[in-house]
């Protein structure tokens, strides 16, 4: 995948905020306001194009008009830039901030403040931090003959890449719950076959119960839980 910097020159967001050189008369000192934008902190890409849509913060003057953020490398490395306009929300793209496992730190970009509609600062825009993994996704299966039952489990990650679901090579947790409980009990880790790309668990039991089963995070990759199968 190929990241883009955010050229520092006129640009359009989707949302009809217009980002052009700075014209306002230097932000008095005055300014004690703050503006914050609800960016998730745990970002997860699973698709080539992942747009989310991104409101600013409640703490915001009702004036705020527009706003932009940098989100820079922990180096200081400028990555992408986004923010709000007028209809209080902007587009990010989540599949062009960072690499997966890449953490971002955001501060306001430019002279660091919200602007009103004649583009007078209004507020400090505050910072925030973001953590950009490749999404996990498993699928569970089951079958009970007599006293025992077989489960079996294809878990997948997001490969930047190629852009599709690929083969997850670690392990992945079964779990089970008895009907009528609530409670989730660990049955066990297994690996996936490396001819078959499932993993498999086998109980003894003579009833029905619901199973499922978990992939756990990784430095890339975020956990996931398949559907409830009842086996």
């Amino acid at each position: 995948m190929r990241y883009r910097t955010l050229l520092l020159a006129a640009s359009v967001l989707a949302s009809g905020l217009v980002i052009g050189p700075i014209t306002a008369e230097a932000a008095p000192q005055a300014i004690t306001a703050h503006c914050s934008w609800m960016l998730p902190a745990n970002l997860t890409l699973r698709a080539p194009r992942q747009d989310i849509w991104v409101k600013k913060g409640p703490d915001c003057p009702k004036t705020a008009n527009s706003a932009m953020w940098m989100g820079r490398t922990p180096a200081g490395t400028s990555v992408y830039g986004a923010g709000f306009g007028v209809d209080g929300g902007g587009w990010m793209d989540i599949a062009s901030t960072a690499p997966c496992g890449q953490t971002l730190i955001w501060t306001g970009w430019e002279d660091g403040y919200a602007h009103d509609a004649n583009n007078r600062p209004v507020a400090v825009l505050r910072s925030a931090k973001t953590l950009t993994k490749c999404g996990a996704a498993v699928q569970v299966s089951g079958v009970r003959k007599g006293t025992k039952t077989t489960l079996f489990a294809r878990a997948t990650y997001y490969n930047e890449k190629t852009g599709k679901f690929a083969r997850h090579h670690g392990r992945v947790l079964f779990q089970k719950r008895d009907l009528g409980s609530s409670t989730w009990t660990d049955l066990g880790w297994a690996y996936p076959n490396a001819t078959t790309g499932a993993a498999s668990y086998a109980i003894t039991t003579n009833r029905s119960r619901d199973y499922r089963v978990f992939v756990p995070s990784g430095k890339t990759v975020t956990y996931a839980y398949s559907a409830t199968k009842r086996v």
